[in-house]
Parts: structure tokens; C-alpha cells; sequence
């Protein structure tokens, strides 16, 4: 595991300066930086950033103080901003490279400095957006509907991400607008706290507040991992929210299924599960990721890796519970543009939105908070308001 870990964080240092050279390379390039003592103090800041991302990780980690989360917020926003500028100057080789098929001649200095703009606008308009979650509405037709559920209101909350950035204020501004809208159930599909650290029981005091007619609950996702399962549960059990940890209960004919992440070895360990489903009875499923829940006996490592680049999409387990309905999130949509075409590959079109497959459906959230850079340019972070309808 520890020379896992090694090659794992040498592959990743050599990616993060593989993209901090394009781009440095490329704006020295585009702007005719030829001046050595210009060359150098660039090469050098290139150096600073390309480690100052993993440097911030290990340090906020080590110790939280004003200084080291200061300069993980820097290091964590100098990355999103990098996407932004390595989208930015990849236009610019383009247009520079149909111009010169074209036969045409560009200043690639003044379409550089407009791209340029544009990333650095858009990132700016990215991390406004990152603490302002919109209420997404979404119908999902179901078998047969119990009739109590007609009209009847679902929150569905994921991938909050309470820690250093989206704080208590962030908390409060989530559970007055959820209950603004009166619920019958809230849903919580993971993270709701951030693997980065942060003042995880102080940011968690307004779901103290939270409210639902018919109940609220919670299921894990990765971040809990990262924090430390018993630790997160711990703080998450003082809270109103019920924690679903492989089990099954029923509210009014609807069935709610909770699986921890990272997964499970098979049906039989869901506790309180009804088999089969009864006929007049939905039944939806909580998991954090958009995947098949089996774990094909990997540890959770190994399936946590899976998760991640190697998504199981064919919902082979899910579907064997006869579900009508699973909740994800953990995508966050991709969260800043252009990643959001990777997360679309990874998980085959079930990265966001509603899919259906026969009598199974899926929706991915978006999230409501974000991870890392403090940038949401991908889609913005959601609130989901669900209405059963008879299929």
C-alpha cells in the first residue's frame, strides 16, 4: 500500500506539472516572453504552483490554522483557475492552427489575452456561483405509486461538502431554503462534510434546524471515508438526520433503501429488506455514487478506485431489487468546465440528470456545494425537489 501510495502521488506531481508547463509554456509562447530574468521568475512561480496544491493538502492536514487554510484556499482556487486557463490557451492553439491552414495571420498575443480574460472572468463568475445552489424541480414517474405520495414533496441534498469553504452561514442558507419548501422527506446521498478538514460540528449545528413531515436520512459517501467513517457518523448521529447504513425502511408504502459507500457484496446485507418487493409498494434507493452497488468482493480501496475510473454502470445489483428509483450524487457534474465531458465519458450519460433504463431510473444530482476549487462552471450546485408521479 505504501508503494501504492508513492507512485500513486509521483504520477499525479508529474500530471500537475505536465499541465502547469502547457500552460506557462504556452502564454510565454503566445505573448513573446524572451527576456531570461522574465523566463525564470515564470518557471519559478510555475514550480510554486505546480506543488502548492499537495504542499496545502498535507499541511491543512498536519495543522489547521488561519495560515495553512489560508493558503490551502489559495492553492485549491490557482487550480480551478488552471482548468479554466489550460481550456483557454488549448482555443488559442486552435484558432492560431486553422488560421495558419487558413493562411491567415493572427496575433496570437491579443487572442491569448482574450481567452485569457475570459477564463479569469469565468472563474470568477464560478466561485460566486459555487455558494448560491439553485432548487431544481424534478418529476420521476413511478410504478405503482402508492396514492399517499401523490403531491407529495422530496428533497434530495448531496455532496455538501461542509468544511473550509462552505461553511455554517453556507448550512443555514441550505436548510432555510429546504425548508422553505416545506418537505415531506429529505434525502442526504453523501458528503455532506469535506474530506479537507474544517469545523465539522460547528458547520453541522443549523441541520439541527432541519425539518420534514415524514423524516430525513442520510447515507455515506466518500468523504466520510476520508474523514473517517466512525468519526463522521459520530457527528452526523447529533444531528435530526437518520443514517442508513445497508438498511431498508418504510414510510406510507414508499420503501427507502440506504447503501453505504463504498458499496455491498450482495442483497442479503440490506437489513429490514422486504423480499420480493410487494407489488403495491416503490421502492428508491440511496447511494452516493451512479453506479451498480456491488463491490464484486473488492476491498474498499480497490472499489473506491473503481468508483471513480472505472464506473460500473450497469446497475445489475440496483436493478435486482426491483427499485423504481436511486439517488446519487458524487459527480458534482463535473463541477468546472470542460471536466464535466470527462465525468459524461466515465459514467456512460449517468453523470446528471434522469436516465431510465425499463422500470429503473436514475438521477445524479449535481451537488450542492462543491469540492476543491471553490468553482462551479460546469452547472450550478442544486437543491433537488422531487414529485412522484404515477407512471
Amino acid at each position: 500500500m505504501h508503494l501504492k501510495f508513492i507512485l500513486f502521488l509521483v504520477l499525479s506531481l508529474a500530471l500537475v506539472f505536465g499541465l502547469h508547463f502547457a500552460f506557462f509554456r504556452s502564454c510565454i509562447y503566445f505573448f513573446n516572453i524572451s527576456r531570461p530574468p522574465f523566463k525564470l521568475v515564470l518557471y519559478a512561480v510555475m514550480v510554486f504552483l505546480t506543488f502548492s496544491f499537495i504542499t496545502a493538502f498535507m499541511l491543512v492536514h498536519w495543522r489547521e490554522n488561519f495560515w495553512t487554510i489560508s493558503y490551502y484556499k489559495f492553492a485549491a482556487a490557482w487550480m480551478g483557475f488552471l482548468i479554466h486557463g489550460l481550456a483557454a490557451v488549448a482555443a488559442v492553439w486552435l484558432i492560431l492552427g486553422i488560421g495558419r491552414l487558413s493562411g491567415l495571420a493572427l496575433s496570437g498575443k491579443t487572442i491569448a489575452a482574450v481567452f485569457l480574460v475570459i477564463a479569469a472572468a469565468g472563474s470568477a463568475f464560478g466561485m460566486w456561483a459555487a455558494f448560491q445552489p439553485v432548487v431544481r424541480d424534478v418529476s420521476i414517474p413511478v410504478r405503482h405509486l402508492p396514492e399517499s405520495w401523490t403531491n407529495r414533496t422530496i428533497i434530495q441534498l448531496s455532496d455538501i461538502h461542509l468544511g473550509h469553504f462552505h461553511g455554517r452561514s453556507f448550512a443555514r442558507r441550505v436548510v432555510e431554503t429546504v425548508n422553505s419548501l416545506d418537505p415531506d422527506l429529505v434525502l442526504v446521498t453523501g458528503d455532506i462534510i469535506d474530506g479537507m478538514g474544517g469545523p465539522y460540528a460547528r458547520n453541522l449545528e443549523p441541520f439541527n434546524d432541519l425539518r420534514a413531515g415524514l423524516g430525513m436520512f442520510f447515507v455515506t459517501g466518500n468523504h466520510e471515508h476520508y474523514v473517517g467513517v466512525k468519526r463522521a457518523l459520530r457527528l452526523i448521529k447529533k444531528t435530526p438526520l437518520k443514517i442508513l447504513d445497508n438498511a431498508a425502511v418504510e414510510i406510507d408504502g414508499l420503501e427507502i433503501i440506504g447503501v453505504s459507500y463504498p458499496g455491498i457484496k450482495g442483497i442479503s446485507e440490506i437489513k429490514n429488506l422486504s423480499l420480493p418487493k410487494p407489488a403495491d409498494k416503490a421502492r428508491l434507493i440511496l447511494f452516493h455514487t451512479p453506479t451498480n452497488m456491488d463491490t464484486g468482493g473488492a476491498s474498499p480501496e480497490e472499489q473506491h478506485f473503481t468508483n471513480y475510473w472505472m464506473p460500473g454502470t450497469t446497475f445489475e445489483l440496483n436493478k435486482k431489487l426491483d427499485a423504481d428509483i436511486q439517488l446519487s450524487g458524487h459527480t458534482h457534474h463535473g463541477q468546472l468546465f470542460p471536466i464535466n465531458v470527462i465525468t459524461r465519458l466515465l459514467y456512460a450519460g449517468h453523470d446528471y440528470g434522469l436516465s431510465t433504463d425499463g422500470g429503473f431510473q436514475l438521477y445524479t444530482t449535481s451537488g450542492t456545494g462543491s469540492w476543491g476549487p471553490p468553482m462551479r462552471t460546469a452547472g450550478r450546485g442544486e437543491i433537488v425537489r422531487i414529485r412522484l408521479l404515477q407512471k
